[in-house]
This record gives structure tokens, sequence and C-alpha cells, in this order.
């Protein structure tokens, strides 16, 4: 592979070589082919890649060379070339519709797009977003000794997605050498019979590799030193570097020489970001876990040069692969010194990034596992300067959701989530805004089936939390409450501002409100209203008097919507604990009932209120008789319940023990009086 290339040019080269098998000596199974047979087969390989009825709209771009390019001499066999695909494509207007090349390159130059970078799927989607097409299509040319390799890729640009990759070898004739630079009626083909400097190169390289198997000795290494920074890194044969590279850090051999190599190659690269060199340079300085002062410097250089899609990646081998704790101090030095260039524009290229994009680069790459201390200083130092829009609220609430989530340290984690409730406090309220946070509130929710991943909730979202989240954010709960469009949505939100006293006017009654409505006709909105008031727990206390009525009410008309308001009034009478004897004989009367779950209900309410429902038991389990044995059946199980403050119904249980001849009865009440102990 040529490696003396624009940075940009050798990323494009080494993505072909994993992705289209750019040919880049003798490849195999192909033989060159006339001209137009290679375009008119390139054509229908893109054609058939549209299994559709309806055209998709393609922009073909410039094949360029993937060797070293003059950006001052014309590129003429890659105009031809994409010419004369253009011709091929056109002659079927049911597949594509091809996008003006003149407007294109308007484009791409009005955007400073280069047209190596478009075979990378950002790059693809960002042309996506500017033009309307739905492909886009680019490819390279490799002259070689007598053929051309062309390689291409067609992109979906809404999705990133490699339609279809094409190949093809096409036969150098005369005609076609006379579009290269330089070229004179064939003169420039080399001499089969003559090795050029390349190919001597290569030999040397393929030489020096060999060594790789033999690291026993000092000696052995620094000569396999000495020779192999005489190939240089530049260069096709260059890739020996990435070998080499690769055999020190596997077994962590340190090599003073070899470094003062590489810090020299990587210096020299101008475009690091498209150059596959200089972050494998970065990733051999990290492989003894230490960043020295002289590295951070160069590796900071290499920052100065690298755009917001690359970033991340750098900072992650310069921050965070060397101890966090042994190296804070200095950590947060050289984040200050990051974040002072990106102030200043001084980051990246060809036009500078903006602060918000590398602040969130910087946060992407000083990611450490089981330690936050990055992050968090990263954003109570930098955050304010951000400029806010939808995007970077976005990309703040992700960042401190996972910083709280993953945080272990209390006190670091009540300041991530004091940062989130002012996030959520201040973000501009809307559907997106409404989302987030019953999103972040329903994290802390149990899972009802799987206990071994509520342990882990319960460590990463602790429940005390949820209660400090609910305090500071209250006006937003309350205010996102109705904020959706989803029925379904909504019932949970309401149930979640219910369950935390949240109150949401028009919605959630208050008290006043709650016995007015039961004291009218309005039967859908009493069952409504009852059903949130069974959620409040102890808090209808108040209106206990209303409650009770209901279970006095009778209607032909509205006996079903009846039924359910009395059955939710036991629950809710049950949850405030009534001392109410209307109240409770109805419950002790509902244990016979016939109609679906009221026994259960009443069961549970007598129960709930304890203590103050004993005296009413024992009355009406001394005025049983033989015939009454399910009503005693459950009178027992429920003083069983209600355990030692049921003591006083220890003589009736012992006398009904006594008399009674029904093993399950005798079974319940010698369960009760164990519970009674």
């Amino acid at each position: 592979m040529v490696m003396k290339l624009h940075s940009f040019t050798f990323a494009l080269v080494l993505c072909l070589f994993v992705s289209v098998s750019i040919h880049s000596a003798e490849p195999e199974s192909q033989d060159p082919k006339d001209f137009n047979a290679v375009i008119s087969e390139l054509a229908k390989k893109m054609q058939e890649s549209n299994a559709t009825d309806k055209p998709k709209r393609l922009a073909v771009v410039t094949f360029v060379p993937s060797q070293n390019r003059n950006e001052n001499v014309r590129n003429e066999f890659g105009e031809y070339v994409t010419e004369s695909l253009i011709s091929a494509l056109s002659s079927n207007k049911k597949i594509f519709k091809l996008f003006e090349r003149k407007r294109l390159d308007a484009v791409l130059k009005e955007n400073d797009l280069m047209l190596t970078d478009l075979m990378q799927k950002d790059a693809a989607i960002k042309i996506g977003e500017l033009v309307p097409i739905d492909a886009l299509f680019s490819g390279t040319y490799t002259k070689l000794k007598s053929y051309i390799d062309v390689n291409g890729r067609l992109i979906d640009v809404v999705t990133g997605e490699i339609m279809v990759s094409v190949s093809g070898r096409i036969q150098l004739t005369d005609d076609l050498m006379s579009l290269f630079p330089g070229a004179n009626n064939g003169e420039n083909v080399p001499n089969e019979n003559r090795k050029s400097d390349l190919d001597l190169c290569k030999e040397k390289a393929k030489a020096v590799k060999a060594r790789l198997n033999d690291l026993s000795s000092d000696d052995k290494i620094q000569a396999l030193v000495r020779d192999g920074i005489k190939i240089p890194f530049d260069t096709e044969c260059g890739v020996f570097h990435f070998d080499l590279m690769y055999a020190f850090k596997r077994y962590n051999i340190e090599n003073t020489e070899y470094k003062k190599f590489l810090i020299a190659a990587l210096d020299s690269i101008p475009y690091p970001a498209n150059d596959q060199r200089a972050i494998e340079i970065i990733r051999y300085f990290a492989k003894d876990s230490i960043i020295d002062s002289q590295e951070w410097t160069l590796g900071l250089k290499t920052l100065r040069k690298i755009g917001n899609y690359s970033l991340s990646s750098y900072i992650s081998y310069l921050l965070t692969h060397q101890n966090v704790s042994a190296h804070l101090n200095e950590s947060y030095d050289r984040i200050d010194e990051y974040f002072e260039l990106a102030q200043a524009g001084r980051i990246g290229l060809p036009t500078p990034v903006t602060f918000n994009a590398a602040f969130f680069e910087m946060t992407e790459g000083a990611k450490v596992r089981d330690d936050n201390r990055l992050l968090i200083y990263c954003y109570e130092k930098y955050a304010d300067r951000l400029t806010m829009d939808a995007k970077t609220a976005k990309g703040i609430y992700s960042l401190l959701t996972a910083i709280y989530k993953s945080e272990d340290d209390s006190e670091r984690k009540t300041k991530s989530l004091t940062w989130l409730a002012d996030l959520f406090n201040h973000s501009e309220t809307n559907e997106k805004s409404a989302e987030q946070l019953y999103d972040f509130a329903r994290s802390f929710e149990p899972n009802p089936y799987n206990k071994e991943a509520n342990k882990q909730i319960m460590r990463e979202f602790p429940q005390k939390d949820l209660e400090s989240l609910v305090q500071a954010c209250r006006s937003k709960f309350s205010e996102y409450a109705t904020l959706t469009k989803y029925n379904s949505q909504l019932t949970d939100r309401i149930n979640f501002c219910v369950k935390y006293d949240v109150p949401v006017p028009g919605t959630i009654p208050t008290m006043a409100e709650a016995q007015a409505i039961l004291a009218g006709d309005d039967w859908e909105e009493q069952l409504r209203v009852m059903k949130l008031l069974v959620q409040m727990n102890e808090r209808p206390k108040p209106i206990e008097k209303a409650l009770v009525n209901i279970l006095d009410k009778r209607s032909l008309d509205h006996k079903g919507e009846l039924s359910q308001m009395q059955e939710l009034a036991l629950v809710v009478l049950g949850n405030v604990r009534t001392n109410d004897p209307k109240a409770i004989s109805y419950m002790i009367a509902s244990l016979e009932s016939r109609e679906y779950m009221i026994p259960d209900k009443a069961v549970d309410a007598l129960v709930s209120i304890g203590r103050g429902a004993v005296p009413a038991l024992i009355a009406k389990l001394n005025s049983l008789t033989i015939h009454d044995g399910g009503l005693q059946y459950k009178i027992a199980v429920i003083l069983g319940r209600i355990g030692k403050d049921a003591q006083a119904a220890k003589p009736s249980l012992q006398a009904l023990m006594a008399k009674s001849t029904n093993k399950d009865i005798k079974y319940a009440i010698e369960a009760a009086l164990q519970a009674m102990e």
C-alpha cells in the first residue's frame, strides 16, 4: 500500500483494503479487460443493487487515485472513467435518476468536502443531508504496470449502508496511458525485468519483518530497530511499522530509539484524522499505561489537526490508558490545556470544531470504567460554556445519566443527580423533555419478575434519590404529566404523581375537590377519582365520611359502577385505617359477598385497620354457628394476619377450637393463635 499520501487518502486506502479489496500488488483471479467491458460490468452490478420498482436518485463523484496525488495536476483518467460510468448508468432511467455533476461539485466545494472522504459513511450521510439523493457512488483507481484497478462503493446516504462494492481491472493501453500526468507514449510503463525502488523497499521490509519472529535478546531487538527505522513510514512498504508496533506492544518491549522514530513520524503527519499511522502511533505510546509529557505534548498537537469525528478516539488513548488515580491532577491539567485550545478555536481541521463538539468529544474520550472523576471535572468546569440547544441538551442528559448510573461514591452520585435535576428544570418545555424526565424516574422502578435485577436497580437507582428528584423537580413533574398524546403514558404519569404526592391541577383532585365529586352524580368521574384515591394510601383520611357514605349508596341504574366504587371504597378505608363502625360492619358483611373481588378487598381492608377492627370481628365470630364454617375460617385468618394486635380474640378462638370439628378451621385457629404470641 502506498504510504506517501495525503493523510485523508491514506485512511481511505486502509478502509478500502478492508472493505472493497483494493489490489495493491497482484490480485488473484482477475485478468485485465477492455475499458468499456469493465465500465459495463460496474454499471450492471450497481443497477442490480436496486431491487425496488422505484428509481433511486444517484450522485456519482469523480474517481480519485488511491496513490500519491498532486492536487495541481488534472485528474484526467478519473474524469474519463466517471463520465463513462455515468453514460452507462443513464441507459436505464428506471433504475437510477442521476444527479447533475456540476451541482454536486458546487455543493462539495461550498462545504469543503473532499472527494476521497466520500467513500466513508459519515461523509456520504452528510451529502445526503445537503442534496436530494438516495445514494452516492464514489471510487478510486490504482495504476500499476500494465493495468489499472478501479474500486468503488455505492452507499445509502440515509443509513450509511454499503449497498454494493464493485471492482474491475482495466487493460492499460497507450490511449489510456495518455490520460495520466507525465505520460509519453507508454515510456512510463516500467521495464518488466527491472525492479522499481518500491519493489526493492518491499523486499527489504519483508526481510526485516521476518526478524520479528525472534525478539529473544536486546541485541536482536536493537538490530531490528536499527534496520527498521531505515524503512520510511510514508511509503507502501512502510506498513511494516504496523507489524513492528504490534509486536512491541504484545511483548511489552520498550525501545527509546524506535520511540524517537515514531515521534518524528507522528509530528510529520499533516492530517492525522485520515491517516491510520497517527492513531496507531498514539496507541503505541499508551501501551505502557503512561503518557509522558513529551507524548502528551505531541498528542495535543495532533488533536489540533483532527476533526470532531475522531477526537474522542485519540483522547481516550492520551487520557484514560494510564492509571487515573495516580495521575488525576495531571489529567485535570491536560483537560484544561485541551479546553483552552478549544475555546480559542484551535482544535480541528479542516476547520476548527465548535466548543460544544470539543466538549462532547472530550467526555466521550475521557470515559473510564468505574471512575467518573474525569467526566465530572469536565462537566463541573466547562458545561456552563456550552451553547445550549436541543442536541446539546440531549448530549448532556446522556452524559449525566451515565455518570449517575455508574457512580458508586455517594457524594459524586448526589452531585450528578443535582445536575440532572437542574437540567430538567431548565429544559425547554416539550414532549421530549417530558419523556426524558419520566423515563429517568422510571429507571428507579423495580422489576417485578427479576429479583436479581432488582438488586442492581436498587444499587444504581436508590429510592431515596428518586424522592430527592421528585422534590427538586416537583413543578416539572406536574407540568409534564399531561404533556403526551398517548393514553397509556398519561395514565402512568398520573399514577406516578399520585404516588409521590405531586399535584396536577385539573387531573389529580385535592381532597376538597374529591369530596365534592363523590357527592355529585358524575359516575364516570367518581370512578376515576376513586381509582386515584386508592393509590394515595393514608392521604384520603380527611374525606373518610364521604367514603363511608359510598357504602350506603344504592342505585338500580348504575349498579355496576356503584359496585366498583364500593369495592374501591373498601380499599381506601382500609388504607386510612378507619375506625368507623359502619365501615367496619360493611367490610365484615362483605366477607360473604358474591361480588367478584369484594370479599378479598374486605379481608385486606380489615387486616390494614388491625386493632380497630378486632372488637367487631370478635362479636361476629361469637355470633356464628356451626353452619357458618366458611365465615369462621375467614375471620380466624384475618385475626391471624392482624397478629399480636388481635390478642383480645384469643378466648373466642379457643372456644371455637374446642367445639369445631372442621379440620381447616382448627388449623386456621392454631395458626392465628401462634401469630398472636
